[in-house]
């Protein structure tokens, strides 16, 4: 049986808490502590280098921002189809 993997180009999924906070003037440190989550896992999602999205830290993320989630989270489509 032979199997055929094909990469197709979905797009991509972006996470932007960078303008919320600089909206809100929080830094890393202060989203931390007022969400209780650890400074290492703020640093993922304010990088976007988070492979998987906690709905519980979106949520947390949301509510100290006071924004929805599609004023952070967005859909890229790709470049070519």
């Amino acid at each position: 049986m032979n199997s055929v993997i094909i990469y197709a180009d979905y797009g991509e999924i972006h996470l932007d808490i960078k303008t919320m906070m600089k909206k809100r003037n929080l830094t890393r440190t202060m989203l931390a502590k007022r969400t209780g989550l650890h400074h290492q896992i703020i640093d993922r999602y304010y990088n976007n280098t988070i492979a998987r999205y906690d709905k519980d830290v979106l949520a947390k993320i949301c509510f100290i921002l006071e924004c929805n989630l599609s004023d952070i989270l967005y859909y890229e489509k790709p470049k070519s189809k």
